[in-house]
């Protein structure tokens, strides 16, 4: 009984384990550190993560896994709550649509995809905030943080492919 419990456990913590890295990551993401423009700009590592996973473990990455990294992110940064989450399923349904694109792919041709989704991404976010705000906000600071984001990417690839590659074992 205690061997079919652990198998239980370890198989729920297996499927959990994207969004868990995703959530560390996000959360790290946003520590404080004293350095004059970094205070205010953050890298979207909630995108980066959500478009590691659902390209390559949509399986254990779900609409609602996309939808709890959007509402954390939403709860602890200061933009309006239900931005993150809007960006969040915009990747989603834009990555579902480029799936037979992105499968498979070298990791260049992967940046390059990120690139382009972030960017719609980001985008549409900045609308949505923008109509909040009822006025246009900045682009320069949007540009700097798709920026930083963008080249974030790799590395926090890095580490989630780490995860994957280390800690989550497929089920025979």
């Amino acid at each position: 009984m205690s061997d079919e419990l652990d198998e239980n456990i370890n198989s729920l913590f297996q499927r959990l384990l994207p969004l868990l890295s995703s959530v560390f990551f996000i959360l790290l993401s946003y520590l404080p550190f004293d350095f004059m423009f970094l205070n205010s700009i953050h890298p979207a590592i909630a995108l980066v993560c959500g478009y590691f996973w659902l390209v390559h473990r949509p399986d254990l990455f779900s609409l609602g896994s996309v939808f709890l990294l959007g509402l954390i992110d939403d709860l602890i940064s200061s933009a309006p709550m239900g931005s993150s989450i809007f960006a969040m399923l915009v990747l989603y349904a834009l990555t579902n649509a480029a799936s037979r694109f992105l499968t498979a792919k070298p990791f260049v041709a992967l940046w390059y995809g990120f690139m382009v989704l972030a960017l719609v991404t980001m985008l549409s976010r900045w609308l949505v905030v923008s109509v909040y705000y009822s006025c246009f906000l900045p682009l320069g600071i949007l540009l700097f943080s798709y920026l930083v984001t963008v080249f974030c990417y790799p590395l926090v690839s890095l580490l989630l492919a780490f995860v994957q590659n280390k800690l989550i074992q497929d089920e025979d």
